[in-house]
């Protein structure tokens, strides 16, 4: 509870209104090229995640510290006046330096960097992240000399066992749609439940210590818990609780107790962020991962079917579930990989990952990051779409028109064509509403017939608008409404009133730049 009413203080207080504790905001705004982190958050995403985690919040580190990385990044892009497309860049030598520095793999930071935060970069901007992911995992092995981030040793796998490793992936996947889809659900509730900040802070600061009580051994990250399934100590999970301990000790109850713990984790987690707390879901699919594998394992032993080395289950799991929920499969390989000391084990890594991935893709089309964001339609579904989205409609207005008034005359408008010989002139009420557009070619016909021409007025010439758009309109929704419309001029009002013209040749203009901008990197 303290824990989280400080960091709830500190991301108040320091982190400004734009304070974000998800990596969802950093993705779109990479996605759009809106990159402006503010300063502050170089220091507050550490102190803030440090109070909820360290003092026994059940989250993880990495997001936040992924969050300050990508600070850092534009800032120093900011300070030496990078331009906006090497900015992003550099947010991703940010995010990868960071969790090359947590778990002392590089490999797994340039990948988690292109895998989540920037899919669409080519293969020349991972040099600039390897660099950054290599010096930061020299600098934290110089501070943190003796006391790496090792969870366990290598064995050997069976080929008796890949049958199980299919199945354990297929088990994986669905622990990893359930954490996806229960985040997402618990906090929605406790959004609309309690909606005063304080309120939700005391209500989902007290379950989540009674459920912390109950369930000590999900207090922090839980990376030691993971290294004692890897060294076999099992009954700390029951002897840990006041509760618990009165259970017996077997081989069921255990079974139990770890089965438990999967579903409460994500209770916890949630419950950490939403209540007040700042963290991560990246360490507890970890946490989850690796009781899933465990409690795999042991299940399919109890049947004595076959005896499965239960460590091997153990990295698989947390390989399975990381990428099911995060759809990092090369992250989730070489991250496994590094932290375990398992790279005796990538065949299975493989298996379970591309399996697990596929899997879950089949119930849950996004990953944790990008669900909101999708469903908000807030992100292109291919390369196009995305890179239309980063453009709103407002940054491509054309400003220069000349009105017409529904009352005007035909010479009026003559006199207009003749001064600005502008393409489309828009047709607009006392109050500049927009009525309709008066289009080039239909002055030239009407100017052919000048027995009637002398009768009309902009009201008998104008066409009303098909579809309307907003400022705050992307370039593909502009680009829909085009194609829906068979125009080639769309008026853009801000609540009715007019303010200016797309034009359908400038937006593919845009389009063709954002292309080769894209190419070009």
């Amino acid at each position: 509870m303290v824990g989280i009413f400080l960091s709830f203080l500190v991301q108040r207080y320091f982190g400004g209104i734009r304070y974000s504790k998800s990596l969802s905001f950093l993705i779109l705004s990479l996605n759009r090229k809106r990159i402006n982190i503010p300063v502050s958050e170089t220091w507050t995403h550490a102190l803030s995640s440090a109070l909820s985690v360290g003092l026994g919040g059940s989250a993880g580190l990495e997001a936040p510290s992924v969050l300050a990385g990508s600070a850092i990044g534009t800032s120093v892009g900011s300070f030496f006046r990078i331009g906006k497309h090497h900015r992003s860049l550099l947010i991703g030598c940010g995010a990868a330096a960071a969790i090359s520095a947590i778990f002392d793999s590089p490999i797994a930071g340039v990948l988690f960097a292109a895998e989540v935060l920037l899919p669409e970069f080519a293969v020349s901007a991972l040099v600039p992240m390897m660099m950054s992911s290599a010096i930061a995992a020299v600098v934290s092995r110089l501070i943190i000399t003796d006391e790496r981030f090792f969870l366990g040793g290598s064995t050997l796998w069976q080929t008796n066992a890949i049958p199980y490793y299919f199945v354990c992936a297929a088990v994986c996947a669905l622990v990893g749609v359930y954490v996806i889809r229960s985040a997402y659900f618990l906090a929605d509730y406790l959004k609309k439940r309690f909606r005063s900040p304080w309120r939700r802070l005391f209500v989902g600061g007290t379950l989540l210590s009674l459920l912390l009580f109950i369930f000590p051994f999900l207090r922090g990250q839980g990376y030691i818990y993971v290294s004692k399934l890897f060294a076999g100590d099992l009954d700390f999970l029951r002897q840990s609780s006041v509760l618990l301990s009165w259970l017996p000790s077997n081989a069921l109850i255990l079974v139990i107790i770890v089965a438990a713990a999967i579903f409460v984790k994500v209770i916890v987690s949630v419950l950490t962020v939403d209540s007040g707390g700042d963290g991560g879901i990246f360490a507890p699919a970890m946490f989850i991962g690796a009781f899933t594998g465990f409690a795999f394992a042991r299940s399919i032993n109890l049947t004595g079917v076959i005896e499965l080395n239960e460590f091997n289950f153990i990295v698989v799991g947390m390989c399975g579930v990381f990428t099911a929920v995060m759809r990092a499969p090369l992250t989730g390989i070489f991250l496994i990989a590094e932290v375990t000391g398992g790279y005796i084990l990538l065949v299975p890594l493989m298996i379970v990952s591309s399996v697990s991935h596929f899997t879950a893709n089949l119930f849950e089309p996004h990953s944790i990051y990008r669900k909101a964001l999708a469903e908000k339609n807030l992100l292109g579904k291919d390369r196009e779409q995305s890179m239309l989205r980063r453009q709103a409609v407002r940054l491509n207005l054309d400003k220069k028109y000349h009105i017409l008034r529904p009352q005007d005359s035909f010479k009026h408008i003559t006199r207009m064509f003749d001064l600005h010989q502008d393409e489309v002139f828009p047709v607009l009420d006392e109050e500049n509403n927009f009525l309709g557009m008066v289009l080039r070619n239909k002055i030239i016909t009407a100017m052919l017939n000048p027995e009637v021409c002398d009768y009309l007025l902009a009201f008998d010439l104008m066409d009303e608008p098909v579809e309307t758009l907003s400022q705050d309109d992307d370039l593909a929704d502009a680009m829909s409404a085009f194609d829906a419309s068979s125009v080639e001029h769309l008026p853009v009002c801000n609540k009715g009133v007019f303010i200016g013209f797309l034009h359908k040749d400038r937006l593919w203009a845009k389009y063709r730049s954002l292309i080769k901008e894209s190419n070009n990197f």
